[in-house]
């Protein structure tokens, strides 16, 4: 069944706003769009058992294109716009896309990349002419006067494919069923508390299962507005929540520190001058989750999940489980801890994080295309996540590391995530990333920093400190100062990037500089 036009015949009926980018976008211009676009790809013979790609930037258009491919009950498959060249080819022939949606300023770098694909048609989003060939350009259908979108709903969907990003290995399709979407946005809302009175706001791209599912849609089940933003501003973010009248926020890893960070100068009052009752998300720094609440007096909503399972875990405000824990099993999601032997975990004792659905429509179906490797993670009837973790007695899962993440150095395990943790808690380090290295004349992984400095930071100042914090151990040798970490548009850290980066010219060597011995 084809969850989507229930949604919209509720958020249409109700009072809740859109905004986009700032600017207020009415229902029936947005839904003109959807009823033209839908026509369009009708009209190029797309339906149930199609394959549909998006490659956008968040805009109307972008919601408009989403909307139309859930109606018609195609597989939809929304696009990270940072990929190019290999990268996107591979995925577009992985995900079998006959059609693909994209903006003008990207329309270059697809076609570059539809060779060996099913690629047969681009739509295209602004200013482009038509190209005929083996794939054809089209412009996208302008907005219809009608907003007859009855008449595109197809009563079964394929589902969407969200592609994960690849860290251990080739990105993997992970394929839902719009039951199991709609379900999360459910969960959110209930969760959170949802009403029409809220208005939500979502910064991350709509290729995201944030934005999608636990922003734009747990805003339609609600009957809430929502503002849906092209880029996260710090400096600007509290001026953003107060013109949209926004009482709700998603987050995911450093966002509440770099918004405590760059809301340092406002007084007591300047900093509760706002609407926003709730944050939810998940990364949230263990030393900032306090500061943030008492200052704002926002209170943070914790979870714990991943595309394949979402939301396994909850930590609120108004719960037990302490600062720093992401929480306690919720209603979606049964959690333990596995030792690699299949046995369970003893609590303080860190294991691989393992989760079963409690409900039906809730995991994901499988990933696309690899029933290997969807059996390989689903070992027992659990899902193996790839993550370390460990249970305290009452049930409250601490997460340590992704276990490809996880530093091993003279014979210890280094957490990626504990050595950041301190890091973070010194003033003068406003971001940073943690993850190895190995020097040319080493058999061995060396932990390295890449970190950005408040203005006037001494680096050896924030060495010496990070060393009467952290075990001797886990002090990174390797210390390198940015202006920024490149972050991708979901605001993870592109660990990858800077390992392949290696031992640049500012790298500093802790071993050879300000310190000469490493007990």
């Amino acid at each position: 069944m084809n969850p989507l036009p229930r949604l919209l015949d509720t958020w249409l009926g109700g009072d809740a706003g859109l905004r986009v980018d700032g600017a207020d976008v009415r229902k029936a211009s947005l839904m003109g769009r959807v009823s033209a676009v839908g026509e369009q790809l009708r009209s190029l013979g797309v339906g149930s058992s199609s394959r549909v790609a998006t490659y956008m930037d968040n805009s109307e258009e972008a919601i408009a294109v989403w909307f139309a491919s859930a109606l018609l009950g195609c597989l939809e498959v929304p696009l990270n716009t940072n990929y190019r060249g290999e990268l996107l080819t591979f995925l577009l022939r992985d995900s079998g896309a006959q059609v693909v949606c994209c903006d003008a300023q990207h329309l270059a770098t697809v076609l570059a990349c539809v060779e060996g694909t099913d690629v047969r048609h681009v739509l295209v989003s602004g200013a482009a002419e038509e190209v005929l060939g083996r794939t054809t350009v089209h412009p996208l259908a302008p907005a219809s006067g009608a907003a007859d979108y009855g008449k595109l709903v197809s009563a079964t969907s394929s589902g969407v494919v969200l592609y994960t990003s690849g860290t251990t290995g080739p990105s993997k399709g992970v394929h839902h069923s719009q039951e199991s979407c709609v379900e999360l946005a459910r969960a959110v809302a209930r969760l959170n508390g949802y009403g029409p009175g809220d208005a939500l706001l979502n910064f991350f791209p709509l290729y995201h299962q944030n934005a999608r599912y636990t922003g734009v849609t747990a805003a339609l089940v609600a009957g809430c507005g929502f503002q849906l933003d092209r880029a996260f501003s710090s400096s600007r973010f509290w001026e953003i929540c107060r013109a949209g009248g926004i009482t709700a926020f998603n987050y995911l890893g450093s966002v509440l520190g770099m918004i405590l960070k760059a809301s340092q100068e406002l007084s007591a009052a300047e900093a509760r001058d706002h609407a926003v009752r709730l944050a939810w998300g998940a990364g949230a720094q263990r030393e900032v989750w306090a500061q943030f609440e008492d200052r704002f007096r926002v209170a943070i909503t914790e979870v714990y999940g991943l595309s394949e399972a979402p939301m396994a875990t909850i930590n609120r405000s108004s719960d037990p489980s302490p600062v720093g824990s992401v929480g306690r099993e919720g209603d979606l999601f049964a959690v333990r801890v596995m030792r690699p032997d299949g046995q369970e975990a003893d609590p303080g004792e860190v294991g691989e994080i393992c989760l079963r659905p409690k409900r039906p429509d809730i995991f994901m179906r499988g990933y696309l295309g690899r029933a290997q490797d969807t059996v390989k993670a689903t070992r027992d009837l659990w899902f193996w996540t790839g993550d370390s973790g460990w249970l305290n007695p009452d049930g409250d899962l601490f997460f340590s590391d992704r276990i490809k993440d996880a530093i091993r150095r003279k014979g210890e395990n280094i957490s990626a995530w504990e050595v950041e943790t301190v890091l973070l808690a010194q003033a003068e380090v406003l971001d940073c990333t943690v993850y190895a290295t190995r020097p040319d004349t080493s058999d061995e992984d060396e932990v390295m920093v890449a970190l950005v400095l408040a203005p006037g930071a001494d680096l050896d100042e924030v060495i010496a400190r990070a060393a009467e914090d952290m075990p001797r151990y886990a002090l990174p040798r390797y210390w390198r100062v940015l202006p920024t970490l490149p972050r991708t548009p979901t605001h993870k850290v592109e660990k990858a990037r800077l390992r392949a980066e290696g031992l640049t010219a500012d790298v500093v060597d802790r071993l050879t500089s300000n310190d000469s011995t490493d007990r």
